[in-house]
Parts: C-alpha cells; structure tokens; sequence
C-alpha cells in the first residue's frame, strides 16, 4: 500500500532513510518509530512539514503496527513503524502536491 510522510527533513530522509522519533503522542509511555498514514496529512491532522514523502508498505506489515493508534471516526489510517523497517522498503519518493 502507499504510505505518506510530511516532514521539514526530506533531504536527508532521501539521503539517508528514514530515523525513528520518539515521544508520548498523547498516551502514558513513550513510543518510537516513523509515522506513516494512508493519505497525505496536514498540520490539521497533526503532520508538521513543507514536504511529503511516499512508500510503498505492505498492508499486513502497516496493519500490525497501525492497531495501537486506531481511533474510530478518523477518515484515514496511521501507523507508528519502526525506521529499521520502513527502509527495508526502498526509498521514499518525494510526491509534489
């Protein structure tokens, strides 16, 4: 499936992959890895950046690690996957909006 991620990093995201962050994302504990949605996201929906970035995941790998962040009424899908595994999927390519 095609994946989306808006970033302020995309130069070095094709350059060098993609980098796992970290952060509580409105729970209890910390989680760490690359956000990736369905559909391009904007600030509205919580992605910060000038830029937007493809790849292509398999659905069973986006849906394993999409579970913990599913919140029914939300018209798109995401996922929190960790970096190591996002780039084992090739590069990313830049999509122009």
């Amino acid at each position: 499936m095609r994946t989306y991620h808006r970033t302020f990093q995309a130069d070095a995201i094709l350059r060098d992959g993609f980098k796992d962050s970290t952060g509580t994302y409105l729970t209890d504990r910390e989680h760490t890895g690359v956000w990736l949605s369905d559909r391009p996201l904007d600030i509205n929906e919580g992605a910060d950046g000038d830029r937007l970035l493809s790849i292509d995941i398999p659905e069973e790998v986006f849906r394993k690690w999409e579970e913990a962040w599913e919140e029914s009424g939300k018209p798109y899908r995401e996922a929190l996957i960790p970096a190591q595994i996002v780039n084992s999927y090739g590069p990313p390519s830049e999509e122009f909006e």
